[in-house]
Order: structure tokens, then C-alpha cells, then sequence
């Protein structure tokens, strides 16, 4: 069945009967012929009539036809497609274009990225100039989700660049449907032009919707092989000064070939520290540890690199991290103080101890602790145990020694209201430890490994202990277990930090503890993991806030981010917390790189930043997979534009809008016009 684009103008139907009634009107007029015989005059009179009029019959056919398809070349006539669109110039189109890194890859055409420029403008040309588009890229930018007219969105097109940012395929689409429904339409038409990483095409998650119709421009595959930099991590969470510190970093190589002797190294803030060289077998990936020393207290700014080529945006992986030149240990105590914590943590210059009576605590002071030691209080006032969560909540560590005269209910009460379980008694049974936790980070490096598995660990004894009463809600975990089945050692996380619960005091009398080889490092241990975690390094393009755990600075100033070598200066946004900072960069940083997080000139933060490794995965569906994947899907009205098509224009109108018609209307109303001319010129009467 033929469709027409514009069936108004078939109302110029009616203009056929001109010409009828010009032919009707002719044929009325006589025409005078003198003979000077008169005998032949029947005969010429019936042949001359004859040709006369078979001569006007065929001019205003050919007229009626030259009209009648002059009208329907108008009317723009075609056979609609099997998988035609319906092609309405009423509903909005969006065009995505794929700008991400992968995008760079160059082909015999060019870039990725000018190939899909040039299809996007091709696209958007094979509609009408009434049509209105949204022009969508991995930017998500806001203006991006305005529908603009045909010559906007071309000049849009123009002036797409290369983007740290990438999107899965569900996202795009979802971003496309919210700009539909703010535009008041039900139905719209989308392009989605890219290479389909596997990474980032997730076609099992997009679900089908029937008020979208979707063509995917396929780009060629292209052959592009990538080494990079995976990911990296500190052996410690806690980087001491002139200590020895391990940095493992892990190689990836996503190529069918092996690469060898990859170099990889190590800055510490501008200067060298370490140097390897590695060899990545193809589609694996490869670790090895640096070993470095830092000799200045300080946020410190680390790079690795590598080389490789032709993907470069990968090669760097910034972090970032503070080494804290004392750590901050308070102990609350009532009555006369326990002489063996300030022998363990005055004598150390890594720590910067002090102590209080429970009568003359600073609470103010609480957020610059590192660690509080609760030792032999018996009774919690209301105000030491409101502060004391504030200070869990926000991230700080709690070791609780319960005193031997503890007042249980008072006790109970705490510890509920921290999540940890009540004390339900004293328990007078002689018991030993026999079991040790020995996956949690606090016996890291405690013991002797070659003890531990001859089995010559000597744990502490406990002549008495209090009991716990298990509480339903609790986060429990026994990391020192006694041999009849009590906790010794109970851990529990509580808000963003730690609470450590002994089941003994200090009190020589409850347990050989304090003077046991294992207190200094289990101590030691649990003020060197209170250091509160820190983004260790951020990804572009993904919008959770970051934590920084440092007490909020004073002053009127903005919170500035800095980086002078990419002469970039923004002002991110900034909310105050109980003894940190919530920084929200959205997506202002488009560069990746070592930030400094500035409050007047002084720098209260370095904040490390590099691009999604999800487009170093240089691996893509094939034409055959991308239709499996549909088939799988469900996704019954979304079309594949292969990568051999060249004029994507051409084939979308045969798509949209099936065969043309209007052309060969417009050669037949000049073939007819033709007819005419010559009828009217050659055929003469007599």
C-alpha cells in the first residue's frame, strides 16, 4: 500500500478537472474548410473529425497525467518498509553519540569519534527541518536534555569532543526517554551511535518499551591493543614516617598479544621512588610490590605510569595519602590512672598520649583523638556517653576496660547504646584464651607465623572475667575467644567507627594481660587502624561524595580545588559533619590528576583522581553478538544499522520512511509534458 508524507496536497486532485473543461470547450469550436468540390466533402468531413479529435483525446491525457503526477510527486509518495518507523515528523528524535575514550581508536576513515559525527549529521539530515532533536553524549550536560531544531543539533554535533565519562547503555536510554517525556511525548525515536564495548553495553538490563523505537549505528570493530594500570593499594592503611612501606599495583593487559617488558614506575610527589619492568601475557593481568620510605610528614601525592601506546589515557594512576607524624591516644579514667598504658604509649614517639579523670574531661577535644582507652570506670555519666557515641559515630575507635567494681546496669546502658552487648555478670572460673581471630586486621603481624603453625602461641590466662549478655541487634565479632566459650576480645562496629570490648580490667588480679607479650601490640595495633580510611584515589564521572575525616578548619573561607599544573581552580560543595568534611565534586573535574583541597593557603586535604577504567576494556561486541543480544533481550523494536552501511541518511529514509515514490513522479510528469509538447507540434490536422 503506498502512503503519502504530505496528503494535503492531494486536494490538488481537483485541479484535473482544468483541463477537462479547456478540452470540453475546444471541442465546441468549429473550423472552416472550403472545397472546390464539392462531391468529397462528406468524406473529408467524417475523416478530419476522425484524427481531430483522437489528437485533443491524447493531449488531454497526457496533460491529465503530467498534473496528476505533478500533485503526487508533492504529496510525497512511498511503499512503507516491513521494519519502517512510520516516519511522523511529529515526534522528537535523539542522536547519542559515544564520545568516550574508546572513541579515540583510529580507523581507515579516521577517528571513532568523526565517524560517529559524520553519521549523527547524517541522521539528523534524513528528517525534516520541522523535526526537533536531542543531541546526547556521555556528558549527561544538562542543556543536552533540550529538544533543538535540525540546524542546532547538526551545529551540536560539530562541536562533540572526547569525554572521560562513560555511560552504560541502559543509562543512555533512560536519559533519552526522561528528555521524551519533558518534551509532552508519548513515543520518540532514538540513534544510538557507538563502538558497544562490552563493558558498558549492558543490553540484558535495558528493558523494552514499546513507545521507543531504537536504531543502533554500528562503528567497525577496530584491532586496538591496551596495556594499563588496573588498580593499586597500600600493604598498611597506615603509612608511618621513615618506615618501610609496600605498594601493590596491579598491570592489565587487555590485547591478544603478549606485552613485554612494560616499564612501570613510582613518584612520590615529583620525584622517582622505584622502577620495574613487566611482562603481561595476553587478556591477564600481572602484580608486583614497590617498597618506599617516606621522610616528611604530610598528604603525600604518588603517581604510577606506565608507557603504551596507542590508548594513553590509562598509562597514569594517581594517589594520594597523609602520613601522620603522631597519633593522638587519650585515656578516661576514674580514680587513680593505670600505670600500663602510659608505659606503652609515652615511650613512643609515634604517639602523642595524654589522660583525664572522668571529672575533667574536655569533650571538645574527642575529634582529635585517634583512639580513647575507657579504663576502670565504673559508672558512665549521661554526658561522657552522649560524647562518646558522637565520637564513634563520626569514625573514632573505643577500647572499653570494665572496672572491677562496674556498675553492670550503668554499664549495660553504654554498651546498648553503642550496639555492642551488656555485661551480665562476673564470672570467678580460672579460663585461658584458645582461639584467636587471626583473619582480622588487628593480629596483623602480632604473632610469629613459624609459632603459629608449630602451635607455640602462648595466649593470655583470665583468673576471672565478666560475661556478655548476647544482644539480638549486635554486630558481634569474638576476635579472642576463652576456652570455655566466652569472649575475651569482642569487636563491634558502631556508626563509622570501632569499639574494642575486654571481658577483664587491667587489674593484675582479672587477668596476666597487661604483662602478657600480646598487650603492647594489640594496643599498638588498635590505635594505628583507628586512623579513619580515606579515598585512597577517586574515579572521574561517578558522584558519591567523598569523606575526608578531618575535623572541619575554621574561618570564612571557601573550600577551593586546586591543581596549578592544570591551572584549575573550582569550588566544590562542602558539608560540615561532626568531625569531618563531605566534599561533593559532581562532575566539575574532567582531568585526571592530584587535587588540593585548599581553605585560604592552607591545604587540608589532597584528593587523587583518574579516568573509569571501564574504557580500557578494549573489547566489543561483533554485529552478530549486538543482534543475539537484542534477540535475548527481548528488545523487539530496536534495529541494527551495520557498520557497512555508508550513507546512513539513505537507508534511514528507506527505513523510516520505505521507497520513495516522489522522484520518479516528478520524471513522469515531465515524460507526460513532453508527450503534450510534441502531440501539439508534430500532429498536424488538416
Amino acid at each position: 500500500m503506498i502512503h503519502f508524507l504530505a496528503p494535503q496536497y492531494l486536494y490538488g486532485l481537483l485541479l484535473l478537472a482544468i483541463p477537462v473543461i479547456i478540452h470540453l470547450f475546444n471541442f465546441r469550436r468549429y473550423k472552416k474548410v472550403l472545397f472546390t468540390n464539392v462531391r468529397f466533402l462528406q468524406e473529408l468531413k467524417e475523416e478530419t473529425s476522425r484524427v481531430s479529435k483522437l489528437k485533443h483525446l491524447l493531449i488531454l491525457l497526457s496533460r491529465l497525467l503530467a498534473l496528476l503526477f505533478l500533485i503526487l510527486a508533492f504529496a510525497q509518495p512511498f511503499i512503507p518498509s516491513g521494519q519502517a518507523a512510520q516516519g511522523r515528523t511529529d515526534e522528537p528524535v535523539s542522536v547519542f553519540i559515544d564520545n568516550s575514550f574508546s572513541m579515540d581508536a583510529v580507523s581507515s576513515q579516521g577517528t571513532l569519534l568523526e565517524m560517529a559525527r559524520l553519521k549523527a549529521r547524517e541522521v539528523i539530515r534524513s528528517y525534516p527541518a520541522s523535526t526537533r532533536f536531542q543531541v546526547l553524549t556521555n556528558d549527561f550536560e544538562a542543556f543536552q536534555q533540550r529538544l533543538v531544531s535540525r540546524d542546532d543539533a547538526v551545529d551540536e554535533v560539530d562541536r562533540i569532543k572526547l569525554s572521560p565519562v562513560s555511560r552504560r547503555l541502559s543509562e543512555v536510554v533512560l536519559r533519552q526517554k526522561e528528555a521524551f517525556s519533558s518534551a509532552s511525548s508519548a513515543n520518540g525515536t532514538s540513534y544510538i551511535i557507538s563502538d558497544f564495548q562490552k563493558s558498558t553495553a549492558d543490553f540484558n538490563v535495558v528493558k523494552q518499551d514499546s513507545s521507543l523505537n531504537i536504531t543502533l549505528v554500528a562503528l567497525p570493530l577496530q584491532e586496538t591493543a591496551n596495556v594499563f594500570i588496573d588498580s593499586c593499594w597500600l600493604s598498611s592503611p597506615v603509612v608511618q614516617i621513615n618506615q618501610p612501606a609496600e605498594l601493590s599495583v596491579r598491570i592489565r593487559n587487555s590485547s591478544e598479544k603478549d606485552a613485554e617488558n612494560v616499564p612501570v614506575r613510582l613518584l612520590l610527589n615529583g620525584s622517582q621512588k622505584a622502577v620495574a619492568s613487566l611482562s603481561i601475557p595476553s587478556g591477564q593481568s600481572v602484580s608486583t610490590t614497590f617498597s618506599f620510605t617516606i621522610s616528611q610528614p604530610g598528604w603525600q601525592k604518588a603517581e604510577l605510569s606506565i608507557t603504551d601506546h596507542p590508548i594513553t589515557f590509562d598509562d597514569s594512576y594517581f594517589f594520594s595519602f597523609e602520613v601522620r607524624e603522631k597519633l593522638n591516644v587519650l585515656a578516661v579514667y576514674e580514680g587513680n590512672p593505670s600505670p600500663y598504658l602510659p608505659a606503652l604509649f609515652s615511650n613512643d614517639p609515634y604517639f602523642n598520649y595524654s589522660s583525664s579523670g572522668i571529672g575533667n574531661v574536655d569533650y571538645s577535644g574527642f575529634a582529635k583523638q585517634d583512639l580513647i582507652v575507657v579504663d576502670d570506670i565504673s559508672t558512665f555519666s549521661s554526658g561522657l556517653s552522649d560524647e562518646l557515641k558522637k565520637y564513634i559515630d563520626a569514625g573514632g575507635s573505643l577500647c572499653l576496660f570494665p572496672d572491677s567494681a562496674a556498675e553492670l546496669n550503668s554499664w549495660r546502658l553504654f554498651l546498648n547504646l553503642v550496639g555492642a552487648d551488656g555485661i551480665s555478670g562476673l564470672n570467678t572460673n580460672a579460663d585461658k584464651v584458645v582461639q584467636v581471630e587471626m583473619q582480622h586486621p588487628l593480629f596483623d603481624g602480632v604473632f610469629d607465623p613459624q609459632k603459629m603453625k608449630e602451635g607455640k602461641i602462648d595466649y593470655p590466662s583470665a583468673m576471672k572475667y565478666f560475661e556478655l549478655a548476647t544482644v539480638s541487634q549486635s554486630r558481634k565479632q569474638v576476635l579472642m575467644k576463652l576456652q570455655g566459650g566466652a569472649s575475651f576480645l569482642s569487636y563491634y562496629p558502631a556508626g563509622r567507627g570501632n569499639v574494642y570490648l575486654f571481658a577483664v580490667p587491667l587489674s593484675p588480679g582479672f587477668s596476666n594481660l597487661s604483662r602478657h607479650a600480646i598487650f603492647a601490640p594489640l594496643l599498638y595495633r588498635m590505635a594505628v587502624l583507628s586512623v579513619k580510611p580515606f579515598a585512597f584515589a577517586n574515579t572521574l564521572g561517578r558522584t558519591e561524595p567523598i569523606v575526608l575525616n578531618t575535623a572541619p578548619p575554621g574561618g570564612d573561607e571557601v573550600f577551593h580545588l586546586v591543581n596549578k599544573k592544570l591551572s584549575s581552580d573550582i569550588i566544590p560543595g562542602v558539608k560540615m559533619m561532626n568531625s569531618g568534611l563531605l566534599i561533593d565534586v559532581g562532575e566539575e573535574i574532567t582531568s585526571s590528576g592530584h587535587f588540593e583541597l585548599m581553605k585560604g593557603n592552607v591545604v587540608n586535604a589532597v584528593l587523587a583522581f583518574n579516568f573509569d577504567r571501564h574504557e580500557s576494556l578494549m573489547t566489543f561486541f561483533t554485529e552478530d553478538e549486538i543482534s543475539q543480544e537484542l534477540s535475548n533481550a527481548g528488545l523487539s523494536n530496536w534495529t541494527l544499522l551495520k557498520s557497512t552501511v555508508q550513507d546512513v541518511g539513505k537507508t534511514l529514509s528507506v527505513l523510516n520512511k520505505g521507497f520513495s515514490l516522489w522522484k520518479y513522479a516528478i520524471v513522469l510528469a515531465l515524460l507526460f509534458l513532453l508527450m503534450e509538447t510534441l502531440l501539439i507540434r508534430f500532429w498536424k490536422t488538416a
